[in-house]
C-alpha cells in the first residue's frame, strides 16, 4: 500500500512537472507530513505553492485557517503569489485528473 510521505512526494512532482513545463524553475520543501511547498520561479511571475494531494477516491481535505495564513504569509515575505494546487494520485502513483489551482491571495 502507497504511504502518505509517497503520496505526497508523488503530488509534489506532479506539480514540479506542471509547472516546469510552464517555464518556472521549481525548489520544494516538506512542512507537514502529507503535504508539499514549492517556490516557483519565472521571468515574469513567482508562485509559492501549497501541495496537496489525495489518494484516488479521498475527499480533498479543507485547508485549515492555520496552514492557509503559513502559506500567505511565506508568500508575501518572499514577494510571491500564493497558491494551492490540490490532486489525486493514484496507488501507483499516477496523476488522476487535473490539478486544481487556487489563488490564496487575491
Amino acid at each position: 500500500m502507497i504511504t502518505p510521505a509517497e503520496i505526497a512526494e508523488y503530488g509534489e512532482r506532479h506539480v514540479e512537472a506542471w509547472l516546469t513545463a510552464k517555464g518556472y524553475r521549481c525548489h520544494c520543501s516538506r512542512p507537514d507530513h502529507g503535504v508539499s511547498d514549492i517556490e516557483a520561479h519565472s521571468g515574469e511571475e513567482n508562485m509559492f505553492v501549497h501541495v496537496v494531494p489525495v489518494l484516488t477516491d479521498h475527499l480533498m481535505p479543507e485547508l485549515s485557517t492555520e496552514d492557509r495564513r503559513r502559506v500567505v504569509s511565506r508568500a508575501m515575505i518572499l514577494g510571491f503569489d500564493a497558491w494551492l494546487a490540490q490532486l489525486r494520485v493514484s496507488v501507483t502513483g499516477d496523476l488522476l485528473g487535473e490539478i486544481e489551482w487556487v489563488q490564496l491571495n487575491h
